[in-house]
């Protein structure tokens, strides 16, 4: 049995440069990918043991949702929170990106099975 660690190692380099081909091919900014990706990484260390195949599903789905959905939050906190617009748009997009990949891989597994248990699945 592998080291839990190396296993840690190869699933991180299969979402890094899943998460390079994506950016460029769906037009994500980089700096909120790797943003999402740091935030991934440090949510991470907080889940219990899993697949070098399920870390790098759960890496690259934190960085993805934070690439796409951090140009939105930042325009939101702009424009419902006035003071914030001071630091810059790209500073906001940035500190959303992270914060979304950080809460994406509790939020996305507890959006499911809320869709189960709604759904009557088992």
């Amino acid at each position: 049995m592998a080291e839990p660690a190396s296993s840690t190692v190869v699933g991180i380099a299969i979402a890094a440069g899943t998460i390079t081909l994506t950016g460029s091919v769906l037009g994500v900014q980089y700096d909120a990918l790797l943003a999402g990706l740091f935030g991934g990484l440090v949510s991470l260390s907080y889940l219990p043991a899993m697949t070098w195949g399920r870390i790098a599903g759960s890496v690259a789905g934190s960085a993805l949702i934070a690439g796409w959905f951090a140009p939105l939050a930042s325009i939101t906190a702009s424009n419902y929170f006035p003071f914030m617009s001071a630091a810059g748009e790209s500073t906001i997009r940035i500190a959303a990106a992270a914060a979304l990949g950080l809460g994406a891989q509790v939020v996305i597994p507890a959006a499911f099975a809320w869709m189960r248990k709604k759904g009557g699945a088992p």
